[in-house]
């Protein structure tokens, strides 16, 4: 898989890997690189340099003021995953240019967004959905493709029980889990439409539920490679 054709463009592209947890998005953010150097993966939302969450912080002010004073203040967890959307977009700006042809996103903007749609609902809320187009458009502009990985809910189930990572319905019985990866599909599938609404994202599917994560992986890389070509 030589994703030769990234090499020409003048500009790094940027691709997000979007799907309920257990879809196999940390394997396929993982493997890809191992299968491509010129791949760079490893960049989400967590773990951000701490003057770029500064920065996104001190931005993020007016926003959280006005929420403040329109008696609806934003909730920590809210709050942090706003900055976290902000920083990791300069993150993304400081890499943009370099040699690596293609950016690889586990938990970018769609995940964030979707996230905060799940435990952090707010209706009606005039302040946050202004911020909420500002971002979708400045997350618009950078996104070239959203993959959407997906499994059948008992594979996801499985694997979320499973593996290592901790999660907060790992120890919930299937209905629970089920209704759980529901409510996250539905939230990714909403931000996906706002980006493309927005924007030029393309949007392309990827199901996990059988073979190997090599093989997985080299199916991403043909479909991506088709996806950028020119």
């Amino acid at each position: 898989m030589p994703l030769k054709s990234f090499a020409g463009h003048r500009r790094t592209r940027l691709v997000e890997l979007a799907g309920p947890a257990g879809a196999g998005k940390s394997t396929l953010a993982r493997v890809l690189p191992e299968r491509n150097p010129r791949v760079r993966a490893g960049l989400t939302l967590w773990g951000l340099p701490r003057l770029l969450l500064l920065a996104s912080a001190l931005a993020l002010l007016p926003t959280a003021g006005l929420a403040a004073l329109g008696g609806r203040p934003l909730r920590w967890g809210e709050l942090t995953q706003m900055v976290r959307l902000g920083a990791l977009r300069r993150a993304v700006q400081r890499m943009a240019g370099r040699d690596d042809p293609l950016i690889l996103l586990d938990e970018g903007p769609v995940f964030g967004l979707g996230w905060l749609d799940v435990f952090f609902p707010r209706n009606g809320d005039a302040g946050r959905a202004r911020w909420r187009r500002r971002t979708v458009r400045e997350w618009a502009g950078w996104l070239d493709v959203v993959v959407r990985v997906d499994a059948a809910d008992p594979v996801l189930a499985e694997r979320i029980r499973t593996r290592s990572k901790p999660h907060m319905v790992k120890d919930q019985p299937d209905d629970e889990v089920h209704r759980f990866t529901a409510r996250f599909r539905t939230a990714l599938d909403r931000v996906v439409a706002e980006l493309k609404a927005a924007g030029r994202v393309k949007v392309l599917g990827l199901r996990t539920d059988g073979a190997l994560p090599v093989d997985h992986a080299a199916r991403l890389g043909l479909v991506l490679e088709d996806a950028l070509r020119g």
